[in-house]
């Protein structure tokens, strides 16, 4: 027997979250594509309404595997993804300057194959890059719609 899924506000929004998350870290990794749908499928079966990746969870095999287990139930979903750390080498693969952001946003979205991102969260703390210049960045999607609310992992109080 399931016992049903209870359900919280995201913050101080009106957006609703299940008390349960799926993390997706070990997706195409430890755990095969095939299991890892199951196992999607199997969360929103439960109730589960949010599941959290990154960019660089296992290469972008998470988000790869995540769109295309939502193909049919977008709508059923909150997606929480992250950038800032590196996916490639170079000067401006990694961080959360204007440029790395608007980069990773694109891969994101194209490989949840979705619109927009329901939260995107800055997954570190830049110190070389100025707080005012992400948070630009982050109101700058937001108001073009690829992403509906904004958030910070990993940072100190």
């Amino acid at each position: 027997m399931l016992v049903p899924m209870n359900y919280r506000n995201l913050g101080q929004s009106g957006l609703k979250v299940s008390q349960i998350c799926l993390g997706t870290n070990n997706f195409g990794g430890q755990i095969d594509a095939e299991t890892s749908m199951k196992i999607v499928n199997k969360a929103l079966d439960c109730g589960i309404n949010l599941i959290d990746t990154a960019n660089i969870y296992t290469g972008g095999k998470s988000e790869e595997i995540i769109g295309k287990a939502l193909k049919d139930r977008r709508d059923e979903v909150i997606i929480a993804t992250k950038v800032g750390f590196g996916t490639l080498e170079g000067p401006n693969q990694s961080g959360l300057s204007c440029k790395h952001i608007l980069s990773q946003v694109e891969h994101s979205l194209k490989r949840l194959q979705t619109d927009f991102i329901d939260i995107y969260y800055m997954h570190r703390f830049d110190p070389e890059t100025p707080l005012e210049e992400t948070l630009r960045t982050f109101d700058y999607l937001v108001r073009q719609g690829k992403v509906r609310y904004t958030a910070c992992s990993n940072f100190t109080a």
